[in-house]
């Protein structure tokens, strides 16, 4: 932990900075007229991964998709069933559920673009 060097205050954790360095750069993306408050990224904040298919497989094990797999397809079907990962984060990027931002200087910071 960091100190924020404020009395008072509670230590910086890394994920608070994280998280202050993705408002950052979020509110640096919005247009004029788009919502900008602290709650609003908030609500639309998913964190910060090493990218958006990393995003993707922690849903993947999160929903247990690959067991689900294994209980409803039976062998020897099931060794030639795989959840396409990056065609997944690319379809939900293009169809606007989910953006990223570039996390200099590693990763990205993912937002449910479905919130705004």
């Amino acid at each position: 932990m960091v100190s924020n060097g404020t009395e008072g205050q509670e230590p910086l954790t890394v994920e608070t900075m994280l998280r202050q360095a993705a408002l950052e750069a979020w509110a640096a993306t919005r247009e004029e007229h788009q919502h900008n408050s602290r709650a609003f990224f908030d609500r639309a904040y998913l964190g910060h991964y090493n990218s958006l298919d990393h995003h993707i497989e922690s849903l993947v094990d999160d929903y247990q998709l690959d067991a689900k797999l294994d209980a409803a397809i039976t062998e020897p079907y099931r060794r030639f069933l795989d959840i396409d990962i990056t065609g997944l984060a690319r379809s939900l990027v293009r169809n606007g559920t989910l953006y990223g931002i570039p996390a200099a200087p590693v990763g990205v910071w993912v937002f449910n673009g479905e919130i705004e």
